[in-house]
């Protein structure tokens, strides 16, 4: 079961937006703005947050909670708090590849794609420090 909610301050989402690596460059004005458009919400233990074919069309932070990747049900890996998953969707809608579920009940910032475009667009300044953070862990992919 998901359920919005809206317990944290805009600080604290500056606070949990700041450990991912998608953000790192970042500065504190721009995880503001990121900070505006991330929704919180509450999943509870066993449920899913995405599966497999699913459209891309967010990414998630967790706020609280852990939260299991699996692929045709064997565990990829699994993320906690400050820790991000699905980043990709604020790119590429393209199908999701994994399932993310709560292991426990979870609190989740979710950005939708939709936004985020909405907000690049209203925030110029943003778009060069996304492609920087981008192009950083597409070299971490890459073998030299």
């Amino acid at each position: 079961m998901k359920q919005e909610t809206s317990t944290l301050r805009p600080v604290d989402k500056v606070l949990c937006l700041q450990s991912v690596d998608l953000f790192r460059h970042a500065t504190t004005e721009m995880l503001a703005f990121i900070g505006s458009i991330a929704k919180e919400i509450l999943v509870m233990a066993g449920h899913s947050i995405f599966v497999e074919e699913d459209v891309s069309d967010a990414m998630y932070v967790v706020v609280q909670g852990r939260v299991r990747l699996e692929k045709s049900g064997s565990e990829v890996m699994s993320v906690g708090a400050g820790q991000s998953f699905g980043t990709w969707a604020l790119f590429d809608n393209q199908p999701r590849v994994m399932t993310a579920r709560a292991v426990s009940d979870v609190r989740l910032l979710k950005i939708r794609s939709t936004d985020f475009y909405d907000l690049l667009a209203d925030h110029g300044e943003i778009t060069p420090v996304m492609f920087r953070a981008v192009i950083n862990r597409v070299k971490t992919l890459i073998p030299d």
